[in-house]
């Protein structure tokens, strides 16, 4: 016989990150929104999270959109943007960053490694960050080796649009 018992974790200030946020780069003619909504997944844990979508337009030429998927009731982590700073110890919370798991829909690459932080509270801005997993990669006979890098930018200061 087993339980179903969910330990406590921790998370904070996953409200301040609720919302449609946007990056534009005049000087490159680049346009990336991405947004944010509450969501919860289940492991061992009940995990409190934010889940969303992204497109990203370069010459006003959409190069990925994923905004059709935002009010899809997919599981967290299958949906583009899954984040969260969940902790079981409080004292390591951390409310100013989260972890992100980013789904490079053009790409069809994954990558667990890369972080949202705030920049200021007024006006609302995050700075967000993708990263390459470490480790090899190993492909099987006939597998597509996945391009290097992402199809969206990697460095962004985003500013809050709306709630």
């Amino acid at each position: 016989m087993s339980s179903g018992i969910k330990s406590q974790g921790y998370t904070a200030n996953l409200d301040f990150f609720v919302g449609t946020w946007k990056y534009i780069n005049e000087a490159t003619n680049e346009e990336f929104i991405l947004k944010l909504r509450k969501s919860v997944y289940l492991t061992r844990y009940e995990i409190a999270c934010l889940v969303g979508i992204y497109m990203y337009k370069v010459n006003g030429d959409v190069v990925i959109n994923t905004m059709d998927e935002f009010d899809s009731d997919k599981y967290a982590l299958d949906m583009p943007v899954m984040a969260t700073n969940f902790v079981l110890d409080r004292s390591l919370l951390n409310s100013q960053k989260l972890r992100i798991m980013f789904d490079d829909r053009k790409y069809n690459k994954y990558t667990m490694s890369s972080s949202l932080e705030i920049v200021s509270v007024s006006p609302a801005k995050i700075h967000w960050v993708l990263t390459e997993d470490e480790g090899d990669i190993v492909y099987l006979p006939g597998e597509t080796v996945k391009p290097s890098g992402f199809s969206v930018p990697v460095n962004m200061i985003l500013t809050k649009v709306s709630e």
